[in-house]
């Protein structure tokens, strides 16, 4: 009798497993075409909806992890759909290209990899409609560069391109989590703009963190900028 209950409770947990996977599928992103040095077509399924994606691009290896902020999506009604992103200079002639999906909501990255040379990689199966605004993002956006790194004390960044005068908010969390539980460590004006260095301080609470998620955010105008994920550890 006793065998029989376990068996019984055993079966209830499988199906309760499984049925909270199927209702919830996993995100994921196809390489549909790719112009070499020029663009690259992703399918984007399972997106949740209603989020926005800073998407970036970097070298073969990095996960997109510090990589170039080349676009942002709005995924609207979510699902699947196709957007383009286009390749940046410093990334041309590179044969295996990083692209990484932060999301603005909290909800976990998304990274992935294509060949930079021209072809067509997948058949369609999705919504090439796409109900999905997505903007290409010209020169003169904000850019942000990793100077120094002290393993769980401060990150030290350079940026370019910031809107002037304006006062900004910086805040930190653990990269490494879908959580939006940011800490403001520290701030600064951006003045004329141009180029500007600031040191990012790692407070306690997360100093023994792997990836560390950086923010900027305009107290004036909510305008906000992700860095990208930072790696804890001691650079160069």
């Amino acid at each position: 009798m006793k065998k029989r209950i376990a068996i019984v409770i055993v079966l209830a947990l499988c199906m309760s497993v499984f049925s909270t996977v199927s209702a919830s599928p996993l995100m994921d992103t196809s390489t549909m075409r790719v112009v070499q040095d020029e663009y690259v077509i992703y399918q984007l399924e399972n997106f949740p909806a209603n989020d926005t994606y800073f998407v970036y691009m970097g070298e073969n290896g990095s996960y997109g992890i510090g990589g170039i902020l080349v676009s942002k999506i709005a995924t609207n009604k979510g699902g699947t759909f196709q957007a383009k992103f286009f390749i940046p200079d410093e990334l041309k002639g590179e044969d295996i290209i990083a692209i990484r999906f932060e999301s603005k909501e909290g909800h976990a990255p998304w990274w992935n990899f294509f060949y930079n040379s021209t072809g067509s990689y997948a058949y369609s199966s999705g919504d090439s409609g796409s109900d999905v605004n997505y903007n290409v993002l010209k020169p003169g956006v904000p850019q942000f560069t990793v100077l120094e790194v002290v393993k769980g004390k401060s990150i030290t960044m350079r940026s370019k391109y910031l809107p002037r005068n304006q006062r900004w908010a910086v805040w930190i969390k653990n990269g490494a989590l879908a959580n939006i539980d940011w800490i403001e460590v520290s701030g600064f004006n951006s003045a004329e703009g141009d180029i500007q260095t600031f040191t990012v301080p790692i407070p306690d609470s997360l100093k023994f963190n792997e990836v560390l998620a950086v923010k900027l955010q305009s107290i004036q105008t909510d305008y906000f900028w992700f860095p990208g994920p930072i790696n804890n550890r001691d650079y160069p």
